[in-house]
C-alpha cells in the first residue's frame, strides 16, 4: 500500500509482504565459571503480520530484546527453535538482507550531516540503477528531516537521532523491520510522533515489531498487535483489542479506565496474584496457522539451494505474469535471496568507506586539528629546551635523552586518542555489517588508508621542526631515514590503540595499552645498556618495539660513519660517534634490521586488528 505522496515521490513503500512467525524458540547464554547456564527465552511461540505494527511488552529482564535479537539474525549461538518467513523455514545467513534492526542505542557518526548520513547510506546499500537521490529526498520528507538537513549528528535533539537511525535503514525499503525501544529518552510529544512514523511505515506493507517499556495509554492504542512476554516466555500474542478480553477469560479482572499496558504489565510481572501458567499453555500449544488474523495471501519462501525452476518461474521471467501480484511477489523475494549479499561490489565499498572515514577524520578536531598543532606546539617546545645541541660532543647524553623524548612523544599522541575514539566507530562499524551494508574487508582497508595522512603529517610537522631546532645533522639521507623511523612508530602507535579500542572499552583500553608498552620501555637500551641486560631478559628485548625505534634513531644520528662532533669543552669523550654507540652497545646494530622489525611489529599489529573486529562480529552473533 502506497501513499499519493508516495507514489509522487516515485519510491515503492515495500516490494514484499513478509509474515514472521516462531515457534517453540528458546536461547540459552552461557553461565560464568561454575554456574549453570541461564535460559532467556523458554519456548517462545508466536506470529507478526506484514501491514501491522506489533508491539513487544514486558518488564525489564523479561527476554523482550533477546527476542528481538534472536528473530533478527544478531544472535544464533544458543538459539534453538523454528523460525518462518511465509510459512517457509527462514534462511538464517540471507534474512538480515531483507531486514533491519534499529538498537536501543543506536550508534552513528558524530561529524557526518544528516544528508550526508543518508546519502552514504544509499549508495552503500543500493544499486547502481537506482536513483539515490530521489530515495534520499523521499526519506527526508518521510521522516520529517528536511530542517536538519546540514546538521550535524552530533547536534541533533533525540527524537531526530531516532528518525535519522530508522530513515538509514530504511534505504532499503526493507519489508521487515525490528525496533528495541524507539521511544527510549523522548518526551511523550516526540514518543507519539516516532510511533506515528513506524505506524505509517507498517501502513506501507511492511512488518514492524517494536519492543515498547511502560507506553502511555495514547500509544499503546497506536500499535496493532501485541506480544507479552515474561520471564522468557509469551502468555499474549494478538490484536491488542482482544488482549483484555483474553486476560480476563484467564481470570485477570481489569479494572475501569485503567491503562491496558499496565494492567498487561501487572500481570506479566505476576502482581495480580493469580498464575500466568494458564495463558503460557494456550499460546505454547496454540496453533498459529489457524489464527484469527491470519493473513489470506500467503507467499512461498524457498531456500534458493533448494529451489527449482518452475512453470510460474518461466512465466515470470517471459512477462506473462505481470499482472499476478502473488507471483510478483514470489520472483522477487527469489530475486533477492538468489542476489549478490551486497549491492555493489566491494572495490565499491572500499572507496566510499574511504572517503567517508577521511571525512570524519579531518572534521573530528580531537584527533585532527588538536592533534596536529599539538604536534607543532611539542616539537618547538623540544626544540627550544634542546636547541642546537645535536652536533655537540659535550651534550650527546641530553641528545639521546631528546631523540628518546621524539619515540615516547610520537607513540602515545597517536595511541591514546585512538583507544578514546575508536570504540564508537567499531559500534558502528558492528550494527552496519549485521544490517548487511558492507563486508569486513572493505571496512578494514578503508580505515587502514584512511588513517595514513595524519600519520605522515603530524610526525613529519613535529620532527622537521625539532630536527633542526636541535642541531641534528642537516644530511638529507640520515632526515629520511629518521622520519621513516618515526612514522613507522606513529602507524604502530595508532594501530595498537585502534586495537585496544576494538578489544574492550575506553577505561580499560588505556589499561591495556599502558600496560603493554611500559614494560617495552626496560627493554628499549635507553634506561639499561643492551650489553648490561641479564642474559634471561635479552629475548625480551628482541620483542621491544622501542628497543627497534629507539635504536635506530640513534643509528640514524650517530652511525654510518658520521664524522667527529663540535666539542664544548676542553674534552669530550664523545667526540668520536663511534664511541657513542659502542658504550651503547649498538656498534654491531643494523638499521635496516630495525627497520624490519618495526615493520613486522606493524604487520602484526594490523593482523590483529582484522581478527579482533572478526571475532567481535562472530560474538556478537
Amino acid at each position: 500500500m502506497a501513499t499519493d505522496g508516495d507514489a509522487e515521490a516515485g519510491v515503492e513503500l515495500c516490494p514484499l509482504r513478509l509474515n514472521l512467525e516462531f515457534r517453540d524458540l528458546s536461547y540459552v547464554v552461557p553461565g560464568a565459571k561454575g554456574a549453570a547456564p541461564k535460559q532467556v527465552l523458554r519456548q517462545v511461540s508466536g506470529r507478526f503480520l506484514s501491514g501491522r505494527l506489533a508491539a513487544v511488552l514486558g518488564a525489564s529482564g523479561a527476554g523482550k530484546t533477546s527476542l528481538l535479537n534472536v528473530l533478527s539474525g544478531f544472535r544464533t549461538t544458543g538459539v534453538t527453535g523454528r523460525v518462518t518467513v511465509n510459512g517457509q523455514m527462514r534462511p538464517w545467513s540471507d534474512f538480515r538482507r531483507i531486514s533491519c534492526y534499529i538498537t536501543q542505542e543506536f550508534t552513528m557518526l558524530d561529524n557526518l550531516t544528516v544528508h550526508e548520513s543518508l546519502e552514504l547510506a544509499a549508495r552503500l546499500k543500493l544499486g547502481p540503477g537506482c536513483d539515490r537521490n530521489l530515495v534520499v529526498n523521499y526519506i527526508l520528507r518521510l521522516m520529517n528531516l528536511q530542517d536538519s538537513l546540514n546538521t550535524r549528528v552530533k547536534n541533533l535533539s533525540g527524537g531526530e537521532k531516532k528518525r535519522l537511525s530508522i530513515g538509514v535503514e530504511l534505504v532499503t525499503n526493507p519489508p521487515i523491520m525490528f525496533f528495541d525501544e524507539p521511544t527510549s529518552g523522548l518526551d511523550s510529544i516526540s514518543s507519539v510522533q516516532m510511533i506515528s512514523h513506524l505506524k505509517s511505515l507498517a501502513g506501507g506493507g511492511r512488518t514492524v515489531i517494536c519492543v515498547v517499556h511502560q507506553p502511555s495509554s495514547r500509544l499503546f492504542q497506536m500499535f496493532d498487535d501485541l506480544l507479552v512476554m515474561s520471564d522468557g516466555q509469551c502468555i499474549y500474542n494478538g490484536f491488542i483489542s482482544n488482549m483484555i478480553e483474553t486476560f480476563e477469560a484467564a481470570g485477570f479482572h481489569y479494572p475501569m479506565y485503567y491503562n491496558p499496558a499496565d494492567f498487561a504489565l501487572e500481570v506479566a510481572c505476576k502482581e495480580r496474584g493469580q498464575t500466568i501458567e494458564n495463558l503460557v499453555n494456550f499460546y505454547v500449544q496454540k496453533n498459529f496457522s489457524n489464527e484469527a488474523h491470519e493473513e489470506k495471501d500467503v507467499m512461498e519462501l524457498h531456500d534458493p539451494k533448494e529451489e527449482t525452476v518452475n512453470e510460474e518461474t518461466r512465466m515470470i521471467s517471459n512477462g506473462e505474469a505481470n499482472h499476478d501480484p502473488a507471483a510478483q511477489n514470489r520472483a522477487a523475494v527469489r530475486k533477492w535471496y538468489c542476489s549478490s549479499p551486497y549491492p555493489i561490489s566491494r572495490w565499491r565499498q572500499f572507496a566510499i568507506l574511504l572517503q567517508r572515514s577521511m571525512r570524519c577524520t579531518f572534521r573530528d578536531t580531537h584527533l585532527a586539528y588538536i592533534r596536529f598543532v599539538t604536534h607543532v606546539v611539542v616539537g618547538l617546545l623540544l626544540g627550544t629546551l634542546y636547541y642546537g645541541i645535536g652536533n655537540d660532543a659535550a651534550k650527546v647524553e641530553s641528545n639521546v635523552a631528546c631523540l628518546f623524548f621524539f619515540i615516547m612523544f610520537l607513540f602515545f599522541s597517536n595511541a591514546v586518542p585512538t583507544v578514546h575514539a575508536f570504540p564508537l566507530e567499531a559500534s558502528v562499524f558492528l550494527r552496519e555489517h549485521l544490517n548487511n551494508w558492507y563486508c569486513l574487508t572493505s571496512y578494514y582497508f578503508a580505515k587502514l588508508l584512511s588513517d595514513i595522512p595524519l600519520q605522515v603529517l603530524c610526525p613529519a610537522c613535529f620532527v622537521l621542526i625539532a630536527y633542526f631546532m636541535t642541531g641534528q645533522p642537516y644530511d638529507h639521507q640520515r632526515i629520511y631515514m629518521f622520519l621513516l623511523v618515526c612514522m613507522l612508530m606513529t602507524m604502530i602507535a595508532q594501530t595498537l590503540g585502534l586495537v585496544a579500542g576494538a578489544i574492550c572499552n575506553i577505561q580499560l583500553g588505556t589499561f591495556i595499552l599502558a600496560a603493554v608498552t611500559i614494560p617495552m620501555f626496560l627493554f628499549s637500551g635507553f634506561f639499561m645498556r643492551l650489553d648490561d641486560i641479564p642474559s634471561y631478559f635479552v629475548p625480551l628485548t628482541y620483542l621491544s618495539l622501542f628497543r627497534y625505534g629507539f635504536e635506530a634513531i640513534v643509528l640514524c644520528i650517530y652511525g654510518f660513519g658520521r664524522k667527529n662532533l663540535v666539542c664544548s669543552e676542553i674534552y669530550c669523550y664523545y667526540k668520536d660517534p663511534s664511541k657513542f654507540l659502542e658504550n651503547m652497545g649498538m656498534a654491531h646494530s643494523d638499521y635496516w634490521m630495525d627497520i624490519c622489525g618495526l615493520v613486522t611489529w606493524l604487520v602484526i599489529l594490523q593482523l590483529t586488528l582484522f581478527v579482533t573486529l572478526n571475532i567481535r562480529l562472530h560474538k556478537s552473533r
